[in-house]
């Protein structure tokens, strides 16, 4: 399963990480696009936090994956369920078709 992941910064906590938290998450990112649990990863210019798209078995497996990363204590998530815009546009046209539009 493919997952739009949304990363932004927790405000209002009072907890800042340390350069050493960020180089960590940082290295564990990168480690994860090596081995595709993560096709890709961009960053939000201005420190709006980063994007991806992330591949798990589950949402569990995601959720236990996001919870095991460095910032996840200092970042909220918006996560969404990616399918192939291929088949989901197959769907949509049969769906018209059965009201018959």
């Amino acid at each position: 399963m493919k997952f739009l992941v949304i990363r932004k910064p927790r405000v209002g906590t009072g907890m800042t990480p340390t350069s050493k938290v960020i180089e960590e998450h940082k290295d564990g990112a990168l480690n994860a696009i090596k081995r595709g649990e993560i096709d890709c990863l961009y960053a939000i210019p201005g420190g709006g936090g980063s994007v991806g798209i992330v591949n798990a078995d589950s949402a569990e497996q995601l959720n236990e994956r996001l919870t095991n990363t460095p910032l996840f204590l200092f970042s909220e998530f918006e996560v969404r369920l990616l399918t192939d815009y291929s088949k989901y546009m197959d769907n949509i046209a049969a769906a018209f078709e059965k009201q018959g539009r």
